[in-house]
């Protein structure tokens, strides 16, 4: 009988989970369009509205992955998936940015206690930023951590307090070996210097921006360590960044490409001005492609939540990942938006003008295509994926996000000075 205890326990911990999705979800359809409405304001601010915000937080996106000794929901990774895939088909900007706001929920289980505690005590709603491009340092002196660097692609920065972002790491004046000499930081964004305007093809409301940030001393305990357990948050926040990360693109590819599909049946149905002419759908072809699209739409996703479901189990049972659970990860990841890509470029082609003017449609093509142009979707990654699924020797490993190879051997004093 007590060998039954945990995995009803889980059970039970899963059912309650269900439920609370359930109810975000809910809440989602209530504000579904007051959120589509603030869509193209958001555009041409170049960054959400205050609105937006607003419904994000009442809606408690910011809580799912947050840890529930904090008031969060505490959700494993691919429990929040249906709540980040829904608010990305309501609009792409508004859903990349979700997915930044339930990132920094989860984050928050790597800071030390009496850091997440003091930033939340106000009661204020906190939104983070994050960043994962750019060349900054961490150099460790008695006084803590002294940040210098550039980085480029800071995403929902102009809404955020506080941004994580990466630093490699300088002890004793030399950079420490990786994967132990990434770190990774949290800095209040008052701190940043920031650099001109996102002129980019889509995703404009997402209030992203270049920044700088120099000689900015932080306190050790704001170093978040994503490779180790987290101090909150338990099993359900253990898989860390390198899950974390994959899950943030995979709510955006599998939304934004649900909405094209939903966008693509509008431009089915509208009669053409030629009297007696067939609307598109009432075409064979047409009928055919789209019937394609949609298999393959369902096809990734499916794909996606099971591999998820897979990694959720893991985690459940109080274990790490396996490598060959990372590595379908990140084949799931860049497979979704390979199909997304696919449809967008095959929505502009059919869509005739109501692809080329300005409209939802317009939009939701382009933040396909910017979302997809984002470094963790690359197709290059696949020869990693491929040498693994092939068979790669027992001795490697995933080394960060991307990186490949056997597994490193650090002397115990270059970890301990780390």
């Amino acid at each position: 009988m007590a060998n039954m205890e945990p995995s009803a326990a889980a059970a039970d911990e899963k059912h309650l989970n269900a439920a609370a999705v359930a109810k975000v979800l809910d809440s989602v359809e209530r504000i579904a369009r007051e959120l589509e409405d603030e869509a193209p304001a958001s555009e041409q601010l170049g960054k959400l509205t205050d609105r937006a915000v607003e419904l994000l937080f009442a809606n408690g996106v910011h809580n799912l992955y947050a840890p529930k000794e904090l008031g969060g929901l505490g959700l494993y990774p691919g429990e929040a998936l249906p709540v980040l895939k829904r608010i990305a088909a309501i609009d792409g900007s508004i859903g990349w940015v979700s997915t930044i706001f339930a990132a920094g929920g989860l984050l928050i289980n790597y800071l030390a206690p009496e850091v997440s505690d003091a930033i939340l005590a106000s009661g204020e709603n906190i939104c983070f930023g994050a960043v994962s491009n750019g060349q900054g340092t961490a150099e460790l002196g008695p006084d803590g951590w002294k940040i210098s660097g550039n980085y480029r692609y800071g995403s929902g920065v102009k809404h955020a307090n506080y941004v994580f972002m990466p630093a490699m790491k300088i002890v004793n004046g030399a950079p420490l070996p990786m994967p132990q000499g990434m770190g990774f930081f949290l800095v209040p964004a008052s701190a940043l210097e920031l650099q001109q305007g996102w002129d980019v093809l889509g995703l404009k409301a997402t209030g992203s921006v270049d920044f700088s940030v120099k000689d900015l001393l932080l306190p050790q305990s704001h170093e978040t360590h994503v490779m180790a357990l987290p101090p909150r948050g338990g099993r359900a926040a253990s898989g860390g960044l390198t899950v974390l990360i994959p899950i943030m693109h995979l709510g955006f590819a599998l939304g934004i490409v649900e909405r094209l599909i939903t966008e693509m049946k509008a431009v089915a149905a509208k009669k053409p001005p030629m009297p007696g002419a067939p609307s598109m759908g009432e075409t064979d072809l047409f009928r055919a492609e789209f019937a394609r699209k949609y298999a393959e739409a369902k096809s990734a996703e499916a794909w996606v939540m099971q591999v998820m479901a897979d990694i959720d189990a893991t985690l459940r049972q109080g274990q790490q990942m396996s490598t060959r659970q990372h590595t379908l990860l990140r084949a799931v990841n860049i497979h979704a938006h390979e199909v997304a890509r696919d449809i967008a470029n095959w929505a502009f082609k059919r869509a005739g003008g109501a692809a080329l003017r300005d409209g939802t449609l317009q939009r939701t093509i382009r933040d396909v295509l910017a979302g997809c142009q984002h470094f963790i979707a690359s197709d290059t990654h696949y020869v990693n994926v491929g040498f693994d699924l092939i068979g790669a020797p027992e001795d490697h490993m995933w080394l960060g996000l991307f990186a490949f190879g056997p597994a490193p051997k650090v002397a115990d004093a270059t970890l301990a000075a780390a």
